[in-house]
């Protein structure tokens, strides 16, 4: 899949094999001005299910495998690169443990 673009963000997903024939396409998003990774869920449960951009914000709808809860929206503001989940900032390294507990 193609790296979708929005303002100064860039993501690619990272597809894994978690069983036989079944894919995730975890995501990565690049701060395409200085290269720094804003998040990186390769190798992990997440999937992408979709991305799309508010006036303030990329937000990337992710599903954890094997699909059968709700997808959690995750927000990049673009102002900072700050991450937020469900109305709380969450820091990158914390995100995946914010992403366990939102989903109960």
């Amino acid at each position: 899949m193609d790296p979708k673009r929005y303002e100064h963000l860039t993501i690619s997903v990272e597809p894994h094999e978690m069983r036989m024939s079944h894919w995730v396409y975890a995501p990565k998003v690049v701060d395409g001005r200085d290269g720094r990774v804003l998040l990186d869920l390769s190798g992990g449960p997440w999937d992408l299910v979709s991305s799309s951009q508010s006036t303030t914000a990329v937000e990337l709808l992710l599903r954890q495998y094997p699909g059968d809860r709700e997808a959690i929206c995750l927000s990049i503001r673009l102002a900072d690169n700050s991450l937020w989940l469900e109305g709380t900032a969450v820091a990158a390294e914390d995100i995946e443990r914010a992403l366990e507990r939102a989903q109960g």
